[in-house]
């Protein structure tokens, strides 16, 4: 699949409902998934993998993504009971169903031996609404990744590396981009405005 047709077939899902200020539910638009996705299947290929591990899955873009560039299958993991039920029609729209698994729970009741796959890849809350609100999903990524960790945060985050480091890994930031971020709740006073982010691929260390 073509990056442009990635970034379209990505953009078209249904949009996340942005019900929860408090669970940070803030979305990976298309043409950011698309690209980070894709330059991940470069250097990491979904297709070569045993599957991957979408944390705070929302609409399921991920995941979905993974999927449509070769990942055999994907397991999704929501807390949002309302977002499940929209993510299982995105997912039944592409004829998807066969290759894909949702959880519907907070990430830190997963079951890590059950669901391993080689890859977890996430936007996780960035503590922005609550302090280390990201540690859940670092911690449960760690326990749920075979292989590696696809991270999206915020640029400033100055925890990353050392996190992975206490946690057994090594954490590189290999990508920068800034996040469009539509004004979804009400404290958000701009009508369209963008947020430093970054992306670290973590990875177990050489032997």
């Amino acid at each position: 699949m073509r990056l442009r047709h990635l970034a379209m077939a990505l953009s078209n899902l249904p949009a996340h409902p942005f019900r929860e200020p408090a669970l940070e539910q803030y979305g990976t638009d298309g043409e950011t998934a698309a690209r980070w996705l894709f330059s991940i299947n470069a250097e990491d290929p979904f297709e070569e993998t045993d599957g991957v591990i979408d944390l705070g899955a929302g609409n399921g873009i991920l995941g979905i993504g993974a999927l449509l560039l070769g990942a055999p299958n994907a397991i999704f993991v929501e807390i949002d009971e309302e977002v499940c039920k929209m993510l299982q029609d995105a997912i039944a729209s592409l004829d998807l169903g066969g290759r894909c698994r949702i959880l519907n729970g907070d990430v830190r009741s997963v079951n890590h031996d059950e669901i391993k796959r080689d890859i977890v890849i996430m936007n996780p809350p960035w503590g922005r609404q609550t302090p280390r609100a990201d540690r859940p999903f670092l911690d449960t990524a760690a326990r749920c990744a075979n292989e590696s960790i696809h991270l999206l945060h915020g640029r400033g985050a100055q925890h990353i590396e050392q996190w992975a480091e206490t946690a057994g890994w090594v954490a590189k930031r290999w990508m920068d981009v800034d996040l469009p971020m539509p004004p979804i709740y009400s404290h958000h006073t701009k009508k369209r405005s963008s947020t430093e982010a970054a992306m670290w691929w973590i990875k177990r260390p050489a032997r």
